[in-house]
């Protein structure tokens, strides 16, 4: 694995577990405590991490496809699937910030904006859309990581990229997971992601 493939590797697996370790998790307990967490600076700080986790992974992703089918499918699915995603990430950092805020200082009188910019179709649709194909992207990446490998390798080697794989096609299940299991979700993707990188690194 190249340097920087590795690098933005690991770099998924730890802006993951920032995002999912530092998101405030007040936005499913009133409304006073959800105006709280989304004007939180770690609102915006938590979900930039999760922005910047899909977009190296989405890096990774084409480092790793390799030629032929199965790569430009990992490569397509992997950026169409990250640009879909990412602007939806947007309105949740920015835009759910700012109505948290106006709420807090009384300059709205309750939170309905937020169910807007949550929930718009076309909004949602994309996002919905692009996590089925970072999901596809995800699986595409464990092939082709068992595909480089070779029938030599072993056999920690030749699935090395299996749990990452998984764990990004379960990125949209995630969501409905209380918060105990989100912030496992993000330490798990970061140990996945470190083994990987421990077992396809290349060699000094």
């Amino acid at each position: 694995m190249a340097g920087w493939a590795g690098a933005v590797l690991l770099a998924s697996g730890g802006l993951m577990a920032a995002y999912l370790l530092l998101r405030p998790y007040g936005d499913a307990q009133g409304v006073r405590a959800t105006a709280e967490a989304f004007a939180s600076p770690w609102w915006l700080v938590a979900h930039l991490s999760g922005i910047g986790a899909l977009a190296c992974f989405a890096a990774f992703a084409w480092a790793v496809s390799g030629a032929g089918r199965l790569g430009a499918w990992v490569r397509a699915s992997s950026v169409v699937g990250a640009v879909l995603v990412l602007p939806y990430y947007g309105a949740e950092s920015f835009g759910l910030h700012a109505i948290g805020r106006a709420y807090l200082d009384g300059e709205l009188a309750d939170l309905d904006l937020a169910d807007a910019v949550r929930n718009h179709p076309a909004a949602i649709g994309a996002f919905g859309v692009g996590l089925v194909l970072l999901a596809v992207a995800g699986v595409g990446v464990a092939f082709a990581v068992t595909r480089s490998a070779g029938a030599s390798s072993g056999a920690v080697t030749r699935f090395a990229g299996w749990p990452l794989g998984l764990l990004i096609a379960l990125f949209l299940p995630q969501f409905y997971l209380p918060p105990v299991g989100r912030l496992a979700f993000g330490v798990v993707y970061l140990l996945a992601a470190a083994w990987m990188w421990r077992h396809l690194r290349t060699p000094a």
